[in-house]
């Protein structure tokens, strides 16, 4: 019983009420972690293309052949 008290208090410590006011800060842009995610992804392929060589950002290879 103790711990299922205990799931939902967490369980409800996560829901939170947003006043409507503050609903315009969190509609910006900048709050979307998926899009930072997909510019930072183009910004990875604009260096490679302007390098002229992939790596360096977590994966194998270097453009030297040395995989």
């Amino acid at each position: 019983m103790k711990l299922a008290v205990v799931l939902a208090l967490c369980a409800a410590a996560g829901c939170a009420t947003v006043k409507p006011y503050e609903r315009e800060y969190l509609s910006r842009p900048s709050m979307d972690l998926q899009r930072e995610a997909t510019e930072a992804k183009f910004y990875s392929h604009v260096l490679d293309a302007r390098e002229g060589a992939t790596g360096g950002v977590g994966t194998a290879g270097g453009g030297c052949g040395c995989n």
